[in-house]
């Protein structure tokens, strides 16, 4: 008996570990483009960032997979993140402005590219969101209440992913 109760509480704490590091995404989230980041607050994609090298003050890539409890963009990190500074300002939107467009409640839980952003601290760029989806609780979801997921992703980037590119 006491094997059996020994073994049970080594399968319920090993779960426990590693049930942590799961991402928080919706169902058949599927892409390996990374996030992007500018200025440390601003999820953006590749057209926030404009095609002109001049406008980059710093890039730097993060491929590896972070401490949840250490770093707020955690969840944002499955297939890397990219954090750019830039020279220009990006207009944004804030999480709650976004919720309460859509006739949410202000501090409602928002997706960017079917991933949470666990972070309140983090904004829009405008000019990336290319798709606003209002998502409804749903048992294959399994979420609370209706949520917006933000797509700064194409269509076709959501199917086929995004190219690899080097980074010199």
């Amino acid at each position: 008996m006491n094997r059996i109760l020994i073994s049970f509480v080594f399968i319920l704490f090993s779960s426990n570990i590693y049930s942590q590091d799961n991402y928080l995404k919706l169902p058949r989230t599927e892409t390996n483009c990374p996030t992007i980041i500018i200025e440390k607050d601003i999820i953006a994609n590749e057209n926030a960032i404009g095609t002109t090298k001049e406008l980059i003050t710093e890039i730097s890539v993060l491929k590896d997979k972070p401490n949840r409890k250490d770093h707020k963009f955690f969840n944002l990190t499955e297939n890397g993140i990219v954090f750019v500074s830039l020279k220009k300002k990006i207009a944004y939107k804030k999480q709650s402005e976004l919720n309460d467009f859509f006739g949410i409640e202000k501090n409602n839980e928002v997706y960017i590219n079917g991933y949470l952003i666990e972070s309140s601290d983090y904004k829009i760029a405008t000019e990336s969101i290319i798709e606003v989806e209002l998502v409804e609780p749903n048992s294959e979801n399994k979420l609370k209440s209706k949520t917006i997921n933000i797509w700064t992703l194409t269509k076709e980037e959501r199917t086929n992913g995004c190219e690899k590119q080097n980074v010199n």
